[in-house]
């Protein structure tokens, strides 16, 4: 689902920072998006990442810095080892005087074909990896994390920065789309438009529209699809109803509408997708 999404972290470090091996090799984290920034860097394997509906596939020792309000997915094509750190917009102003999403952000992407990371960061990625396992969550296991966390912000603002532009997102961006994203959740079964839904923000959909595409890098239907999927695969686990009746109930009226959508979303019929994630 998409949805406005606001990070929490333990109560001793002001941010998340977690490894993780995948295990189910199909499993697919869907479309998703917040305020805080997202750092994924592969210590084994390979992940899928598809940032606003563009795919990159990450190796060993390379990594991905997502910007706050970037719909992003991903996927586990081979078994991996990853660390995740995801730091909360408020913490990034603190931290930089509020510079960070008005002065500067993060290049959205680094591989080797564009600029190869580092020595540094990766010896900063691999020793916070090795420190989020098989250690007690005493007070030294949270300092150590607090401290990676903050050597490794310190090098990506020295070494992997960029200038803000014009298309970030304000405060009143980020207000329309989570009334935005409300109203689909709660109107998905419907036969709703994008007209529809700028109607009850109050906005022209022409405006919608451009907020969307703006911020998001999509547009309604596509975000609406995405929603409706979410739903589909909830119910269709239950296992009580075939696809074609949960279609209607979803909104998307036919079968072959939903097979549209599995396809253009994830890459594959529903079918296959649920018989891998179940």
């Amino acid at each position: 689902m998409i949805k406005y999404e606001e990070i929490t972290h333990a109560a001793m470090i002001p941010f998340k920072i977690f490894s993780f091996r995948a295990k189910n090799l199909d499993r697919i984290i869907a479309p998703h998006w917040h305020q805080s920034t997202e750092i994924l860097f592969v210590k084994e394997g390979t992940l899928k990442i598809t940032l606003q509906n563009k795919t990159y596939l990450l190796h060993k020792n390379e990594f991905v810095v997502i910007n706050p309000n970037i719909i992003h997915s991903t996927r586990s094509l081979s078994k991996n080892w990853v660390l995740c750190i995801q730091l909360p917009l408020s913490f990034l102003k603190l931290v930089t005087n509020n510079q960070f999403d008005k002065v500067f952000i993060f290049k959205d992407i680094n591989f080797p074909t564009e600029q190869k990371a580092s020595e540094r960061i990766i010896a900063l990625f691999n020793q916070a990896i090795y420190q989020t396992e098989n250690h007690p969550k005493n007070i030294q296991y949270f300092l150590d994390l607090y401290s990676s966390g903050l050597l490794i912000l310190k090098e990506l603002i020295s070494s992997y920065s960029v200038k803000v532009n014009k298309n970030n997102a304000d405060d009143k961006s980020i207000s329309i789309l989570s009334k935005a994203i409300d109203y689909i959740n709660i109107n998905y079964s419907k036969s709703i438009t994008l007209t529809d839904m700028a109607k009850f923000l109050g906005y022209s959909p022409s405006y919608c529209s451009k907020v969307i595409k703006k911020n998001l890098g999509t547009n309604f239907k596509e975000i609406l699809d995405i929603i409706r999927l979410e739903k589909v695969v909830l119910e269709a686990q239950k296992g009580k109803r075939s696809l074609e009746q949960i279609a209607q109930e979803t909104g998307f009226k036919t079968y072959r509408n939903l097979y549209n959508a599995f396809y253009s979303v994830y890459g594959m019929s529903p079918k296959q997708f649920l018989s891998e994630s179940m």
